[in-house]
């Protein structure tokens, strides 16, 4: 394993471990979050194949403004490892509270990127929260509102700028942490292809990204980095 490679693994596991025990409170409660609800009850609204239950049951108490919404998880062949969009029936018919909202996870086996069952546990948590946020993003706007991310996401510059905006809800609930293991994941461990990771690097943030929002934060400010 390279230098350079051995810094970004030793800084991942700094996110999540020796935090608790540097003297800040705070991360070690945001930390500390996930394992403490891993005995919790998924919403009877949300429809979950039990092969994804226990990721699930990390990040439900995290998001109790979820709780109400129709969330439906299936598995189809796509060009990414996941995708969630409202159902178009429940988006033109109904209000926004009671829409369904459709989580489909890419089970291509041919499929150049990255595949939900091979990723490691805590970068799954960093996703699944990422698209968990793309459902609150929805849930806070109207019909016209819906269609404006919609064509946002139709040029590279609008879909950089949304998935960014996402990210960051990801670390403003608490779990930055596990959004750096999925980048992390994705550009530096997985066997995705060349083109994919180019494109994940230039749409959404990077484990460098991460981090840096992580130092400007004050997160790393009371903890001790070896190398």
């Amino acid at each position: 394993m390279c230098r350079e490679r051995r810094f970004w693994v030793l800084i991942g596991w700094l996110l999540v471990f020796p935090l608790v025990d540097a003297g800040n409170t705070n991360v070690g409660e945001e930390v500390a979050k996930p394992s403490v609800v891993q005995q919790g009850f998924l919403p009877a609204s949300w429809l979950i194949p039990e092969h994804f239950h226990d990721v699930f049951n990390v990040v439900v108490a995290n998001v109790p403004y979820l709780h109400h919404q129709n969330i439906k998880v299936r598995e189809k062949k796509l060009g990414t490892t996941m995708t969630v969009r409202p159902t178009l029936g429940s988006l033109i018919f109904k209000k926004r509270e009671n829409r369904t909202y459709l989580l489909q996870v890419n089970n291509n086996q041919a499929f150049d990127g990255v595949l939900y069952d091979d990723v490691p546990e805590l970068a799954r948590v960093g996703l699944i929260m990422h698209e968990l946020m793309h459902i609150k993003d929805y849930q806070s706007r109207g019909f016209f509102g819906v269609l404006q991310r919609g064509w946002q996401y139709l040029s590279k510059k609008g879909k950089k700028k949304f998935e960014h905006e996402i990210d960051k809800m990801v670390m403003q609930a608490g779990f930055r942490n596990y959004l750096y293991f999925w980048a992390y994941f994705i550009m530096e461990e997985s066997a995705a292809s060349d083109a994919y990771k180019d494109f994940k690097k230039e749409i959404y943030l990077s484990p460098v990204d991460i981090f840096i929002d992580l130092d400007d934060d004050g997160i790393l400010e009371d903890a001790y980095l070896i190398l």
